[in-house]
């Protein structure tokens, strides 16, 4: 048996120096020498003075100031006059690190002081505070209630963590429930006071933070704070003096100004560098202090781990050198030196660049080495690596092609175990036969043998690679497509000792490279082709079309209110009926249409070789129809249409870009001509499409530029003909166009999803004003509120809904909500959860539009609602037309039955509510009372009089 050599004296150094700095790195990206590092840099902070900053005031809640003003918390209204009286003294911003998490119930007023005072003053900032709801519970954002967040000029965070040593050194500057999106406090104060100077703060990034973790607090662009000095070193005023106006006029003029708790257990305190575990700073200093800080450009940057690692690595590898160069005379010296240098360099760094190396880990791989290279000097010698012979065997069993040697005779001598995979054999059968006896070489494209690779090789004495398509047969049958070459062994004298064939199974690169094909070009969920591939045979298409005279149709197809499904079911319902819609549009179509799915529920359809036009209607109704079938998946049935859009070529465009963008124009006509039909491009569609994209973007605005308004068209009851509520009708004030209806707008804002954002408005709007009718004690019992579709459907509608109630103050039961029938049919069993909860706020719920649906009376009578509301188009001729009158007759009469009251809109002549009255229904609305209102005027005309309906204006005696 062979002994092992052992290594020599350049291996062990190379091996234990290895060593010895993958420690030292293993420390860097481990952070476990953080302590000792911490310990290095609050000593480089206490012999680093800096100055006192004169812009930076301080207005603490001091024990004085609890003595003089009493026991905390104090009434909000004696926090506004302090934001009032600084305000006044020219302090250029305000940061009040008070907590206002809960409304004053008691004292309401106090709150609204405060608000006051918070808009007045337009530069105050708030605290965002990150708080458990209970020990070991999940973290929470706490901000100042609503009312303080929207009058606040701005909202910082307040988090403040511990080092692991418990030593407060360093501060986050933005962090956040699910993303890192709250500044700083201190940062939200310069924000405002320094407009446009702070959009990239600085600070080491985090990773990760792409993706946002709603369930979790996430900080992001960490600074070191460089401490003035210890507690007290920044200017403070007792909060007491300041409302007693016992301190300078100018004492606040352009400062920076920061309201804290400095009294001992009445805030957070922290050990830091400058102060230690004896005498702890408070919260508001240390806001201070970092404020200061930014302020003056003086924060301090953990250096990047990569130049960490590079400097440590430097540095020990450099003991490691010169130990090699000096010898041991020298050792000991030569570590000292280094360590020192350590150190200067770590203060360097920290007072000139501003960044601070931690050198521990440096430090301590410098104090290992010495003993590390005093022990016998690489006693511990490793072994050698076996012979050559043994490393080439191991490396060639281990690599991934196939390696076979033969002699000068072309005898097999060795084969890997790849190449007896490859070959078709067990291991140790082989050695011996001939090479051509084994596999033989084939054109893949023609089947023709290639000659005998080694046989060439030997030969020619030159290296022969095989050519492309290549194919492997081994005995058995088995076929491999390869690359490969065979390459000869030369000895010292040039003669041929024989030849090694190296060869690769591309089997799997080629099926990659078929399967990445077809990703590349069709669509993962369906299976249709995508974009890439639709221009791609666009091209070939017109290009045929063109030379032989023929015409090609583009379909550009969208299903109508998918969006529904997906809000309702989630997405891997809506996934699953593009899947079922995918195959519908095969079977609609020819079999050699091109079908693709652009993305979304958005699909195109090509069709070639067509005669005439007559042939691309033929098949675009075919795709109508079966799209209008019903959809049954995981025991839902899905009722959805499609709106299909056609160009023509050469008619409609002659290039792919051309033909799609007008047949996407078709499709939008289609949709706002009542969806789930076929429309065909024309040039004013162009025209139309520019005007959308104007509509849009202005309608974006038009509830923060105050275009948006409610009109109130009153309710009567035909009992006692007494106001019994107002329905609250959006319009829209267009700067241009003048007063828009909803019909104008409201389609294109439930296209974009603005739809949402205008409905969180409307109720706000309508909310806030029935309260003020309340308040001013006008007669108006309720206030009914049209909710849209996509509204409606939001999970969070409900949470939306409560929030507003709770923002405005108003009672449940003063708001009715109108949705339409239809959509409350949109998924029964979801609706069903959402009204209870709805109901569960105390507000009242109507379905409008009451007949023009296709409810199922199954579902209605589980609906906890409260009215039906007949639509207007079986009011208008409710006293002429028999079938009209039947149909309201029995939506009344099923509605009685039901314990439902009805309400009739759309009333405009006298016949009308003197039928509606004598069929009795409960309510009516209409331009023969009233027409919509404004505010301004509905309120005038409620203070002029109280008189019940049928007793003034014309035509209501009869009520």
């Amino acid at each position: 048996m062979l002994r092992r050599p052992r290594h020599s004296p350049r291996v062990e150094f190379a091996l234990l120096s290895g060593g010895l700095v993958g420690i030292a790195l293993l420390l860097v990206l481990t952070d476990w020498l953080s302590d000792l590092d911490g310990l290095i840099y609050d000593v480089q902070m206490r012999l680093w003075p800096q100055a006192v900053p004169e812009d930076v005031v301080i207005v603490a809640i001091d024990e004085r100031s609890l003595t003089e003003l009493g026991r905390w918390p104090w009434p909000r209204s004696r926090h506004a006059r302090l934001i009032e009286t600084l305000s006044a003294a020219g302090a250029r911003t305000i940061g009040l690190d008070i907590i206002f998490a809960e409304p004053d119930h008691r004292h309401p007023e106090e709150d609204a002081a405060l608000a006051r005072a918070l808009r007045q003053s337009a530069r105050v900032i708030l605290p965002v505070v990150p708080e458990r709801a209970r020990p070991g519970g999940p973290l929470k954002e706490t901000l100042p209630i609503p009312m303080l967040h929207q009058a606040a000029a701005g909202l910082g965070h307040t988090d403040l963590e511990l080092d692991r040593d418990g030593v407060l050194r360093s501060a986050y500057l933005l962090a956040g429930m699910g993303r890192p999106h709250w500044p700083q406090f201190a940062l939200a104060m310069l924000q405002q006071a320094e407009p446009g100077r702070w959009r990239d703060p600085p600070g080491e990034r985090y990773p990760r933070l792409d993706q946002t973790s709603p369930g979790s607090w996430l900080r992001d662009r960490r600074v070191l704070l460089p401490f003035v000095g210890p507690p007290g070193s920044l200017r403070q005023v007792s909060y007491a003096d300041v409302l007693a106006g016992r301190l300078a006029p100018d004492t606040f003029r352009d400062r920076l100004v920061l309201v804290g708790a400095s009294a001992a257990g009445l805030g957070d305190a922290f050990p830091t560098p400058v102060s230690g575990f004896s005498r702890a700073m408070p919260g508001v200093e240390v806001l201070a202090n970092l404020l200061d800080a930014l302020r003056g450009h003086r924060t301090i940057q953990p250096l990047a781990l990569p130049w960490r690692v590079l400097l440590t690595g430097l540095l020990v590898g450099l003991v490691l050198v010169l130990d090699q160069r000096l010898g041991p005379r020298w050792s000991l010296p030569a570590t000292l030196g280094l360590v020192l240098l350590t150190l200067v360099l770590s203060a360097v760094l920290l007072r000139t660049l501003q960044s601070w190396f931690p050198p521990s880990a440096a430090l301590l791989g410098l104090g290992i080495s010495y003993p590390l290279w005093s022990w016998r000097r690489l006693q511990g010698a490793l072994r050698s690596l076996a012979e050559q012979k043994e490393r080439i065997q191991v490396t060639l069993d281990a690599i991934g092609d196939g390696v076979i040697s033969t002699d000068a005779q072309g005898v097999v001598r060795y084969l890997n175990p790849v190449a007896h995979t490859l070959v078709g054999s067990q291991s140790g059968k082989t050695c011996g036969e001939a090479a051509h006896a084994l596999f033989r070489i084939v054109d893949e494209t023609t089947g023709e043998e290639l000659p005998d690779p080694f046989s060439q090789c030997l030969s020619t004495m030159r290296r022969i690679a095989y050519p492309e398509h290549s194919l492997l047969v081994n005995r058995r049958g088995d076929q491999y497509p390869i690359h490969g070459s065979v390459s000869p062994i030369l000895d010292h004298g040039g003669q041929v000792l024989g030849a090694v064939l190296a060869i690769s199974d591309i089997s799997q690169e080629r099926r990659l490279t078929r399967q990445m094909a077809y990703q590349a070009t069709h669509d993962a969920l369906t299976q249709l082709p995508n974009r890439a591939l639709l221009e791609d045979r666009l091209q070939h298409a017109l290009a045929h079309a063109h030379r032989s005279a023929r015409l090609a149709a583009l379909f550009f197809i969208d299903l109508d209110r998918f969006k529904n499904v997906n809000d309702a079911l989630g997405h891997s319902a809506g996934d699953a009926l593009l899947k079922a819609v995918a195959i519908r549009l095969k079977a609609a179509c020819r079999e050699e249409d091109t079908i693709v799915r652009l993305g979304g529920d958005e699909f195109v359809v090509l069709l070639e070789n067509l005669h005439h036009e007559e042939q691309a209607n033929i098949v675009a109704q075919k795709v109508l129809r079966s799209i209008k079938s019903p959809f049954r998946l995981d025991h839902h049935e899905f009722f959805i249409t499609c709106s299909i859009g056609i160009s023509l070529y050469p008619r409609d465009g002659q290039d792919p870009e051309t033909l799609l963008k007008n047949a996407d124009a078709a499709m939008y006509r289609a949709k706002e001509t009542g969806r789930s039909n076929i429309q065909y491009y024309c040039q004013e569609l162009n025209a139309r499409a520019l005007d959308r994209l104007i509509m849009e973007r202005k309608l974006r605005f038009a509830a923060s530029q105050g275009e948006l308004e409610l009109r109130y068209q009153p309710l009567y009851g035909t009992r006692d003909g007494r106001l019994v509520g107002a329905e609250a009708l959006l319009r829209w004030s267009h700067p241009e166009l003048g007063i828009l209806a909803p019909s104008a707008f409201i389609p294109l804002a439930e296209d974009t999803d603005l739809v949402i954002e205008i409905g969180e408005w409307v109720l706000g709007a309508a909310c806030r004003q029935a309260r003020a009718w309340r308040d001013e004690g006008l007669p108006i019992p309720r206030v009914a509120i049209n909710v849209s579709a996509r509204q409606f459907m939001q999970p969070e509608f409900t949470d939306t809904m409560a929030r507003v109630l709770e923002m405005t103050g108003l009672a449940g039961h003063h708001v009715e909500l109108e949705i339409t029938e239809n959509t409350l049919m949109g998924n029964a069993d979801q609706t069903i959860d959402t009204l209870h909860a709805l109901k569960a706020l105390g507000v009242h719920l109507a379905v409008d539009d009451f007949g023009t649906g296709y409810s199922s009376m199954s579902y209605l009578k589980q609906f906890p609602i409260d009215r039906l509301k007949i639509d207007r188009s079986f009011v208008q001729d409710v006293d002429s037309d028999p079938d009209n009158a039947a149909i309201s007759q029995a939506i009344i009469a099923m509605a009685h039955s039901m314990h439902l009251k009805v309400v009739a809109e759309g009333v405009e002549t006298q016949e009308q509510a003197d039928y509606l009255r004598t069929q009795r229904c409960d309510e009516i609305q209409g331009y023969l009372f009233s027409r919509p209102l404004a505010a301004a005027e509905l309120t005038a005309m409620l203070r002029t009089t109280h008189t019940p309906l049928g007793h003034t204006g014309p035509g209501l005696g009869g009520l």
